[in-house]
């Protein structure tokens, strides 16, 4: 053979192996990085919570009188929840003077058409009256809460309507309102929202089924869960902290008789993490009456049956948005205890 055909062929070879070689090699590179990557997506780096915040206030719950109860336990197959050993907490943003805040809730009174100056009833806490449809705007200007009124047990106007609006109105009507006071937030519109129907009796509301049967629409609008799983929930059951009560009276003025709005300005990007509760933990400080009833009973003993993390709306003024375990039972009832571990816990 001469010298110029072994090199020929020598060189065919080359190629040959040698590719076949090249697209083994990058089939066997491919393959180890996938399964690298899905062994460290399967088992991320701990990284240990952060705390930087330093030790936290304790949640205030609204004062409540309640006697401890005895509690059994049956979760779907008699197995424990669990969750992991660390949560976040977020940082809520406020007016930073009384001045400012005072400024800012006049700008909202006058959104939502109360022009008078207002009467101080408490320390923060402004009162603005609208003397032309005879309702009430209560504005905590320090946490940015407001309460509107309008005295519809009294109106027979109300009371005889007729044209209560479906569920698609009163949400349409509600978020109007709220819209004119510059208070439709976004992660109210891509929260759940819920309609209940009332009706005026005897000086009161009382809960009905039917729209047929009702005087008046409650929209609740529920905050868009954090990280699309985690609810913030109200301190009472069954109701949002922001919610509008309609009429079906054909006057505009006397559409919206009723609005109350607990909000805090959540900064969804500024967290630092805590350690929490293990589920064990939590339900020893059930069982030792190192809790909260949102929704209580009077039977002396209660089955729970699930239990959820989720975040606690504050109704005082703070500045961290916190993580709670929710107790479920039978009948309704319903308990809440902060997650945190006690360590990072303010004790003042």
């Amino acid at each position: 053979m001469s010298s110029l055909t072994y090199t020929a062929d020598a060189s065919r070879k080359i190629i040959k192996y040698g590719g076949s070689g090249l697209i083994a090699f990058i089939l066997i590179w491919s393959i180890g990085s996938i399964s690298i990557k899905a062994y460290k997506l399967a088992h991320p780096k701990y990284i240990a919570p952060t705390v930087r915040y330093g030790a936290l206030p304790k949640i205030i719950f609204p004062e409540k009188q309640f006697e401890n109860k005895r509690f059994t336990f049956e979760f779907t197959d008699d197995k424990t929840p669990s969750f992991s050993d660390q949560s976040k907490v977020y940082i809520i943003y406020r007016s930073t003077t009384k001045i400012l805040a005072f400024e800012e809730g006049k700008e909202i009174a006058k959104q939502f058409g109360f022009e008078s100056d207002p009467n101080e009833i408490g320390e923060g806490i402004y009162e603005f009256k609208n003397e032309k449809n005879n309702k009430t705007l209560t504005i905590n200007v320090l946490q940015g809460d407001f309460k509107l009124k309008y005295p519809y047990l009294e109106d027979s106007s109300i009371l005889e309507a007729k044209n209560v609006p479906n569920k698609v109105k009163a949400i349409e009507i509600a978020a109007s309102f709220l819209e004119s006071g510059d208070k439709y937030t976004d992660d109210l519109k891509n929260g759940e929202k819920k309609i209940s129907y009332w009706q005026i009796a005897d000086g009161n509301l009382k809960s009905v089924l039917a729209q047929s049967e009702a005087n008046v629409v409650r929209v609740d609008f529920y905050r868009k869960k954090l990280e699309d799983k985690w609810e913030i929930t109200s301190p009472q059951t069954g109701e949002a902290s922001v919610s509008v009560l309609v009429s079906g009276d054909e006057n505009n003025d006397k559409q919206i008789i009723e609005a109350s709005f607990k909000y805090a300005n959540i900064d969804r990007e500024s967290f630092s993490t805590y350690p929490v509760k293990t589920v064990e933990q939590a339900i020893e400080n059930l069982k030792n009456g190192n809790y909260w009833p949102s929704s209580d009973i009077n039977s002396e003993n209660v089955t729970i049956r699930e239990i959820q993390l989720a975040y606690y709306e504050p109704i005082t003024l703070t500045q961290y948005l916190q993580p709670i375990y929710i107790f479920k039972g039978d009948n309704n009832f319903v308990a809440f205890v902060s997650a945190v571990t006690d360590k990072y816990i303010s004790r003042q």
